[in-house]
């Protein structure tokens, strides 16, 4: 069964759908395909786009039992006039064209709040970003049932992924407290060249979810600028905004805990640098910044020989240094080379640097530092940076109250 990981916040009360387990029949629209077709579309009815209408036939029989279905072809003429009870979508977000003819199909159903339900074709990262800048109110994996889609559009909507708890029922104070000391105990494991804890990544991981949802980034933020030393400032920094990223992006539950492990550990390889070179003040030189810019490569062999972590991890770990242009390092990797959750921790890790407080240096504020972000394009995926601005805004505002 796959997870709704994006849930529409409104009751939908005009749809005739029967909730999950119960018999299904049809509703007895009239259901119409082919050009100029919209306009005969009848009430309660979903509309499906399709790239690939002979892929999605059998889709469409699945969701005419439900409230009736009409198919239109990317290149179809007819357009989403009529009222729908709600629009499926079975196309590939990662095409150029097909983004720009979904923008345009989709403006009537997304003003008339419509419900959207994407179907993902890879189910990646980035397809989950696009589809939600489309207007998609729930995102589905291809092998999506029809027992997913009625649940996604029916009366009650409940997301089907597990509430994270805080850890032991801690406030965020505590589970932010819990955090830096996992988070000190690994960085000490990895300069003594011991085996990290995966326990305490998972422990960490959880309380970062924890005071994130509680307490908001702001409160996190404020709190680990006040940490001395530079590298867990930034390490805590860049985890605490991927912990928001992807809340924000209202990933499901496994894939905001992977999104966090892999920025809390990215920079581990740091641990392995002269401490006079890791916290020199002010600008390196150029044999510091060669020494500097091995911990990616030293991270990724580090874990990598310890066993047991994911090739999507590593890759962050290896890899939050690449561009989009191959202007990078270590390898100076381009385009599809560099994967989509090394593009959210690099946008993660880029805006932390701009915005820590030291000593020595003012901290950029967060409107300019998102603007510097907004200013690397074609080295930072556009659409991803987007759908930072949220949390670029909120690490702006006033830090929420928190419980103690």
């Amino acid at each position: 069964m796959g997870c709704i990981v994006r849930p529409y916040n409104q009751k939908f009360t005009n749809c005739l759908c029967p909730a999950p387990n119960i018999a299904l029949v049809r509703c007895g629209q009239k259901v119409v395909s082919g050009p100029g077709a919209g306009a005969m579309l009848t009430d309660n009815a979903i509309l499906l786009i399709s790239d690939h209408p002979e892929r999605s036939e059998d889709l469409a029989d699945r969701l005419d039992s439900l409230c009736g279905c009409r198919m239109i072809g990317l290149d179809d003429q007819s357009q989403t006039a009529g009222s729908v009870t709600a629009v499926v979508t079975d196309v590939g977000f990662r095409d150029p064209a097909n983004i720009e003819r979904m923008r345009q199909l989709l403006s009537r159903p997304r003003a008339s709040r419509a419900p959207i339900v994407a179907i993902l074709r890879d189910n990646s990262h980035l397809e989950r970003v696009q589809a939600t800048a489309l207007g998609a109110t729930f995102l589905l994996p291809a092998n999506a049932t029809v027992s997913d889609i009625s649940l996604a559009l029916g009366p009650t909507v409940r997301s089907r992924t597990a509430p994270i708890a805080p850890a032991e029922n801690w406030s965020a104070a505590q589970n932010v407290e819990n955090a830096v000391s996992q988070f000190g105990d690994m960085f000490t494991a990895a300069m003594r060249g011991d085996v990290i804890s995966r326990s305490g990544v998972e422990s960490a991981t959880m309380s970062i979810m924890a005071a994130i949802a509680e307490a908001g980034i702001r409160h996190w933020l404020e709190i680990v600028w006040t940490h001395d030393d530079a590298t867990y400032q930034h390490c805590l920094l860049v985890t605490g905004l991927a912990a928001d990223f992807a809340a924000t992006l209202q990933f499901a539950g496994g894939d905001q805990k992977q999104l966090i492990r892999g920025a809390l550990l990215h920079d581990i390889g740091k641990a392995k640098i002269p401490l006079a070179i890791l916290n020199k003040p002010g600008a390196l030189s150029s044999e510091e910044l060669a020494v500097i810019r091995t911990h990616a490569r030293t991270g990724y062999e580090f874990l990598r020989d310890q066993g047991g972590y994911e090739p999507d991890l590593l890759e962050v770990v290896l890899r939050h240094h690449e561009l989009l242009d191959g202007s990078g390092y270590p390898d100076g990797l381009a385009g599809e080379q560099i994967n989509d959750l090394v593009r959210l921790v690099t946008i993660c890790d880029i805006y932390a640097a701009l915005i820590e407080r030291r000593s020595y240096k003012q901290p950029i504020e967060p409107a300019r530092a998102f603007k510097t972000l907004e200013d690397m394009d074609g080295k930072l995926e556009g659409p991803l940076v987007r759908a930072f601005a949220q949390v670029a805004k909120k690490s702006a505002a006033p830090a929420r109250a928190a419980r103690h």
